[in-house]
């Protein structure tokens, strides 16, 4: 019987073996060509841990020509010390998926993962093991690290000065002999004895001289400053002691209350005290004794309530040999002394100052500056013959004149930098000996010649060379 037409089966085209056979042919020269070029290394064993096959991203890895790894078992590479450890053994054991770090021959750290191919009977066959090589990469991660925990530490050790750090009107007492100093002023503050503090111009005096005034129980009452230095001879009788209206040419009408009347209830600091002339030293005692002053032109003794503070930067007792100074104005004065030490003689206190000082500059001109280590070395290294007040003079200078947010040696002043020992120590590279060099040598001329052309025609560069060199800020 024949069959119906339209129930035979569709005619099969052709089949074009040769075309089949060239594109499988290119198919597996691709993937040659795509294991061969990987740049991550493809190591294959067999599933007895025997070597295969191993491209060239395996060499470069291993440091090892394939001809030294193909045919051999995993474990001669461990046991003669080219890698460690293998893991081909571990994967067809444990039939999954394996990672590990990795050690070679050469110091290289190559992070590798291992993963098993089955047969049709779930036997492993074959352990296909990726390797890259993350030395590179390990080493910026510890490195990373490692600034991070060095910047943790300084964190630490900023959070710690700031906790342990006493702060008393804008400056920092963070040194023995000063957190000494400030206790014992502490202590004399809860009574009215006079005090007489000494040390060189620019240590603090005032400052701890607030201190006191603080600590009293006089805080609520007013803190009157005069400085015996700063005011004219003739008019610093009037203003220690006011005058009635009409005492002298040009007086006011209704005369004028003295500074040590202003005091009243509260503190008087003479600063500078060993500026006063002697016949004043003769009626401020005079008022320090009777607790009265006497206006100028007047004949009314006024009574005054307050304690007294004095200051001095020069030596009394060698101006009383002198018959500069009155005795006995200084034994009044001179009740509890206090010494407070220069700043060269406490050098834990200079970073603190000038951090602190940083701190409130930053705050004041919305700045977010910084010290470099050799900065803060250098400033370490330097004698501060203006002391705190010098100090803060040139830290205020840096943050507003470094063009860069980071303050390096290469801003500091000249003074400062012919004192420090970095140079000379070889702190400094060989660039950044020139570039210090060349910026010393243009700011001298800029001293000189007084503008940036001037030094341009003096040194023979152009005046955006000399601006540049100014600027210029060491690697």
């Amino acid at each position: 019987m024949l069959a119906n037409a339209d129930s035979l089966p569709p005619a099969q085209e052709p089949v074009d073996t040769h075309s089949e056979l060239l594109h499988l042919r290119q198919l597996c020269n691709d993937y040659e060509e795509i294991y061969r070029n990987s740049f991550d290394g493809i190591f294959v064993a067999d599933g007895k841990g025997v070597t295969l096959m191993v491209n060239e991203g395996c060499e470069r890895n291993y440091g090892r020509k394939a001809h030294e790894l193909v045919g051999r078992h995993v474990s001669e590479f461990e046991a003669k010390g080219w890698i460690r450890p293998v893991i081909a053994a571990r994967v067809a054991a444990e039939r999954t998926r394996v990672s590990a770090m990795q050690q070679t021959q050469a110091g290289k750290t190559i992070m590798v993962t291992g993963i098993p191919l089955f047969d049709e009977q779930g036997r492993v066959r074959k352990v296909i093991i990726n390797s890259r090589d993350t030395t590179e990469l390990l080493q910026v991660q510890e490195a990373l690290l490692r600034t991070r925990e060095d910047l943790q530490r300084v964190e630490n050790e900023m959070k710690e000065l700031r906790l342990q750090n006493l702060k008393l009107g804008g400056v920092v007492m963070k040194s023995q002999s000063m957190q000494r100093l400030s206790n014992l002023a502490v202590r004399v503050a809860k009574v009215d004895t006079a005090v007489l503090i000494s040390g060189e111009s620019g240590v603090g005096k005032e400052v701890l001289a607030r201190q006191i005034h603080m600590e009293s129980q006089r805080r609520a009452g007013p803190f009157i400053k005069i400085n015996c230095g700063a005011i004219p001879r003739e008019l610093l009788e009037s203003e220690l002691f006011g005058y009635e209206g009409g005492a002298f040419t040009g007086a006011l009408k209704q005369g004028k209350v003295g500074m040590i009347e202003t005091a009243h209830h509260g503190t008087l600091f003479l600063d500078e005290i060993g500026e006063l002339p002697m016949d004043l030293q003769v009626k401020l005692l005079q008022a320090l004794q009777d607790h009265t002053v006497v206006r100028v032109g007047g004949t009314r003794a006024i009574h005054v309530d307050l304690r007294i503070v004095a200051a001095t930067n020069r030596d009394l007792q060698a101006m009383i040999e002198n018959n500069q100074f009155r005795s006995d104005l200084y034994y009044r004065l001179n009740v509890v002394p206090l010494d407070v030490p220069p700043l060269r003689m406490r050098k834990d206190d200079i970073l603190p100052l000038a951090s602190h000082a940083l701190d409130e500059l930053n705050t004041l001109y919305a700045l977010d500056k910084r010290f470099s280590e050799r900065a803060l070395r250098c400033l370490l290294d330097y004698a501060w013959p203006g002391n705190v007040r010098e100090l803060r003079n040139i830290v205020e200078r840096l943050v507003v004149t470094t063009p860069t947010d980071l303050i390096d040696l290469i801003d500091l002043p000249e003074n400062l930098l012919s004192n420090t020992s970095l140079a000379s120590a070889g702190e400094l590279g060989y660039h950044a000996r020139v570039v210090l060099f060349e910026k010393q040598l243009v700011s001298e001329a800029l001293k000189k010649y007084g503008n940036t052309r001037a030094v341009a025609r003096h040194l023979n560069l152009s005046q955006s060379t000399v601006v540049r060199k100014l600027n210029a800020v060491l690697d």
